[in-house]
């Protein structure tokens, strides 16, 4: 009967919030502009909205084009593999989802930028020298990054778009954030020397999110919806422009965190850890921590998640 409920759990098909979430966290639109020595002007341009994941999350992925029922899957041999979609046809399936359920990220900034680009490129007219410095425009104003010094040569006119503005985003649905921790969470245990404790040893579980001072007001967010938390800024440690969203009080975690992922699912192998997570957070409620024994199975279980 177990057997047969985690089959059914497995072919339950994505709910579409958690999917923006998860792109929120692991998509990518992609412009490419190539040499095409046959094309008009010896250049072509091509659009891929693309998922990257380890090959443990696979699995993820199928689950992924089952629910868009577009693009591929394909392993990499690296221990990587994608998702990706790039014919013109099943990109409006991807555009028409992300309209219906908007990605809250600086992400959708890109969605934007990308849109319009599959809207340049579906004029009846062929592609004109002025229609690709346009593109090249966007493309300069996507994902945060520079054109190459290949592209640049080939068109000196640059100049980038005005980035779109991404104002006051907001958590519409519980399962948008799922799918976001499912990519950018982490769910920790930290063992560490404490010279207060029988053993001197401590214990600290951790849930943390990361992310780039751009996404600063969707942290915010999701300590508005989880009740519980602080933002914590890297800038001052390490000079870097990220912050961490984090719970460590072991009630918040309890009666808040745990909760909250038990009622919304994640779906990647992120949850295993999660269980593990759990698993923990119910020997620290029952001081098994306390214990030699139960110090030393407890560092065993952790030893699993660091192999993860």
């Amino acid at each position: 009967m177990k057997k047969t409920m985690n089959n059914y759990l497995n072919n339950i098909k994505l709910d579409p919030n958690y999917v923006t979430g998860f792109t929120d966290a692991e998509g990518c639109f992609h412009i490419s502009i190539v040499n095409k020595p046959k094309a008009r002007l010896k250049k072509s341009v091509r659009v891929i909205f693309q998922i990257t994941l380890h090959i443990k999350d696979i699995a993820l992925l199928y689950k992924i084009q089952e629910f868009f029922e577009v693009g591929k899957v394909i392993n990499r041999k690296d221990n990587a593999c994608y998702f990706r979609v790039s014919s013109f046809a099943e990109l409006l399936v991807i555009i028409s989802h992300f309209e219906k359920y908007p990605l809250l990220t600086e992400k959708r900034a890109d969605f934007i930028l990308f849109k319009q680009v599959l809207e340049l490129m579906n004029r009846k007219e062929s592609l004109t020298n002025e229609t690709l410095q346009e593109i090249v425009n966007k493309k300069a104003a996507m994902n945060f990054g520079k054109l190459s010094d290949k592209l640049l040569t080939s068109f000196s006119n640059t100049i980038p778009e005005n980035r779109p503005i991404i104002n006051n985003p907001v958590i519409y649905n519980p399962l948008w954030l799922s799918g976001f921790v499912d990519g950018e969470g982490c769910f920790t245990i930290n063992i560490y020397n404490r010279k207060d404790t029988i053993l001197g040893k401590g214990i600290k579980l951790v849930f943390k999110i990361t992310q780039n001072n751009k996404n600063i007001k969707i942290l915010k967010q999701i300590v508005e919806l989880l009740k519980c938390g602080n933002l914590y800024s890297q800038s001052k440690v390490t000079n870097s422009n990220v912050t961490d969203y984090m719970v460590t009080n072991l009630s918040d975690l309890t009666y808040k965190i745990i909760p909250f992922f038990s009622k919304y699912p994640l779906q990647s192998s992120k949850k295993k850890e999660f269980e593990i997570f759990i698993q923990i957070s119910e020997m620290i409620k029952q001081k098994v921590h306390l214990t030699k024994e139960g110090l030393a199975k407890i560092q065993k279980i952790k030893e699993t998640l660091n192999k993860r």
